[in-house]
């Protein structure tokens, strides 16, 4: 028997603050979703102090280390942290915070009136939630050759990874500038920075890529066949491919408000800024 189930304060654990359904629906893990209510719901915990603290780590933020953490310990029935589809943390991040702080989330925005009016409004989580949204299928991507291009969205691993490379990249390149290397070397690690930022975007990419359809009805699913063809495709056909992946992340959950200028009057779009180091500050 463990200590947590002879401890006699174990009935005044933490509890589920809110369910929701997950845009995915358990889609494209690789272990199946557990605790799933008869609605299809997952049960989400509010922030315990540490994930708090985690939260304020710059480096924690940066490497991924806090966003892992806070899912495993928030939502305990998601296993696969890394595999967790991009259409499912702006969901995942807005639950938790709604059951740590409550419905209510404050935040400002600028018009772009001459002015340049900063607008502070409220927005309830609640009705962000409720707006969830599950996505039955993904469609395929058609190139401008006819090639059809069956995805699944980018998971949770992908973005930090390529999220903490560009931050080294950068991190890198500030160095060299305060080191007083010469142009030639400065040429030299800048060409090095894009090509590693380049080489980590397409493996991205491919890796989101579940199956090539060729005009003739060919079909290719050999990975690396895969990444080859998307390292050797046109920047605007490459491009293509990488703003329809990105996109996918926005169909689950609705993080565009209407807000009207203090100043103008004018009724602007605005989008709720999830960034961990923001939304839970």
């Amino acid at each position: 028997m463990s200590e947590n189930q002879n401890n006699p304060l174990k009935a005044f654990f933490r509890k589920p603050g809110i369910w929701i359904k997950l845009p995915s629906q358990g889609k494209f893990y690789h272990t199946p979703l557990a605790e799933l209510n008869a609605q299809g719901e997952i049960p989400v915990f509010p922030m315990t102090a540490k994930d708090e603290i985690l939260l304020k780590n710059a480096d924690a933020l940066l490497n991924g280390s806090a966003i892992r953490h806070l899912i495993e310990n928030c939502v305990p029935c998601i296993k696969d942290i890394d595999g967790i589809p991009a259409i499912d943390l702006d969901a995942i991040l807005v639950a938790i915070r709604r059951a740590t702080y409550g419905e209510k989330f404050e935040m400002s925005t600028e018009c772009a009136c001459d002015t340049k009016t900063t607008t502070e409004f409220v927005v309830n989580l609640d009705a962000i939630i409720s707006s969830i949204k599950v996505i039955d299928e993904i469609k395929p991507i058609v190139m401008d050759d006819g090639i059809k291009v069956y995805v699944h969205p980018v998971n949770i691993k992908s973005l930090l990874n390529l999220n903490w490379i560009q931050f080294e990249q950068m991190r890198n390149l500030q160095l060299a500038d305060q080191k007083g290397m010469s142009e030639d070397e400065q040429l030299k690690l800048v060409n090095a920075s894009y090509d590693i930022l380049l080489n980590t975007s397409i493996q991205s990419v491919a890796d989101c890529i579940d199956e090539v359809l060729m005009p003739d009805l060919t079909v290719v699913t050999h990975k690396e066949h895969i990444r080859e063809w998307a390292t050797q495709l046109a920047r605007p056909e490459f491009k293509k491919l990488e703003e329809n992946l990105l996109s996918l992340s926005d169909l689950g959950i609705n993080k565009k408000i209407n807000v009207q200028c203090a100043n103008c009057d004018k009724q602007y779009e605005a989008t709720i800024d999830l960034n961990p180091t923001t939304f839970f500050g």
